[in-house]
């Protein structure tokens, strides 16, 4: 299995030259894989283990997907995916598939696509990756795809502040999916309130 690709953290944005960069908002939840085979979803957190049991409400592919053979790299979120929302990730995950049910609504934001329709898709340039993910239209339901900015990373990081989100991560147009590893071609800023501490807790997945 495909082990995720990881980002470098910064603290100052002068790492940033204009124009080489997109900026994501880092949101708050579990980090998963999620394979798309024909009609089959398959879910897998960052250690590999599979929850799609628990998942009724990802059972069902996007319609921009099915029938293709698809596999995404994302987020799963309660919520908004702000630093609050995050708790509810936990015990909604930790849930038997029998009582699934019954515990708040996640979803999957996926902000990178590493395989379609039998071809690895790697070793293509981010902005290349990004734009066949944004051609599968995941943006109903439970299904979404982050959104991906050109802006001033100051301003972006404020608005982050202010919607009580984790930060950004910043994504370099030319860089490839480095499956496993740690790479500057992704860099993640947090916004002053986590910089400092104020919202500390371990992650899980």
């Amino acid at each position: 299995m495909i082990q995720p690709m990881l980002a470098t953290p910064a603290s100052s944005l002068r790492v940033l030259p204009a124009g080489e960069w997109r900026l994501e908002p880092k949101l708050d939840g579990w980090r998963a894989l999620v394979t798309i085979d024909d009609d089959q979803v398959t879910i897998r957190t960052r250690r590999g283990r599979d929850i799609s049991a628990v998942l009724p409400e990802l059972s069902r592919p996007p319609r921009g997907a099915r029938g293709r053979q698809v596999l995404l790299d994302g987020e799963l979120i309660v919520g908004a995916g702000t630093c609050d929302d995050f708790y509810l990730v936990g015990p909604r995950l930790a849930r038997s598939a029998r009582s699934a049910h019954l515990g708040p609504l996640v979803s999957f934001v996926a902000f990178d696509v590493l395989w379609l329709d039998g071809r690895s898709l790697c070793d293509l340039p981010y902005g290349t990756r990004r734009a066949m993910l944004e051609e599968l239209r995941l943006s109903k339901g439970s299904w979404w795809t982050a959104a991906s900015l050109e802006d001033d990373p100051q301003r972006v990081l404020d608005a982050c502040q202010q919607l009580h989100i984790e930060g950004i991560v910043a994504k370099r147009l030319d860089g490839r999916y480095r499956a496993g590893r740690r790479s500057n071609d992704w860099i993640k800023f947090k916004t002053e309130d986590w910089s400092l501490g104020h919202a500390p807790r371990r992650k899980t997945a």
